[in-house]
């Protein structure tokens, strides 16, 4: 793999391609902070809603500059069509650059999914829609930003990493400089 050419190659900023911010994750530190409880993949968050009902959330995670590829399908649509991320069609060179280094790396692994983050510390956590085993690579200009793994650290730079982010808690160490990750991973469509 041609890496420089590679990160060259990589936008200088991930454009957000949905109104809400990405997030990785559950921010356990924050849910605590609030009082809230973990139900699940559901956080109940403390108070009612106007209508009297429980407070809930699907999303109470880290901010991350981020772009997840592959195929999705709408969550609130009974029957929704399959269709394309909004990154395959906004990056399609770097689409086929990520495609090509599993090909290349990790060639029998099994995804259909791939986010790239940019300097993202993430704290630790454990990836509620990933099914079996996730791939991390992480690349670019850094210095330390190991993946944890339940207290082991992981130096992904260049090196494919292989573990169950779903069961796994983990976290990214600190680190300087422009730092890049590639997580392949199975999610059900």
């Amino acid at each position: 793999m041609d890496w420089k050419s590679f990160e060259k190659s990589l936008p200088k900023k991930i454009k957000r391609t949905r109104k809400r911010p990405n997030v990785s994750g559950y921010d356990h530190e924050y849910i605590k902070k609030i009082d809230g409880k973990l139900n699940g993949k559901t956080c109940v968050l403390p108070g009612l809603t106007k209508n009297g009902k429980k407070r809930l959330a699907n999303y109470i995670g880290n901010l991350c500059e981020s772009a997840t590829f592959g195929e999705t399908r709408c969550m609130f649509k009974k029957n929704a069509p399959i269709t394309e991320r909004a990154p395959n069609l906004l990056y399609p060179k770097l689409y086929k650059d990520l495609k090509k280094i599993a090909e290349t790396m990790f060639p029998d692994f099994n995804y259909n999914t791939i986010t790239l983050n940019h300097n993202l510390k993430c704290k630790a956590h454990k990836d509620s829609h990933n099914d079996g085993n996730s791939i991390i690579i992480g690349f670019g200009d850094y210095k330390g930003g190991y993946l944890n793994v339940e207290g082991e650290s992981f130096n992904i730079r260049y090196k494919p990493f292989k573990f169950n982010g779903a069961l796994k808690t983990h976290y990214t160490e600190d680190f300087e400089g422009e730092r890049w990750s590639a997580v392949y991973f199975y999610r059900k469509v």
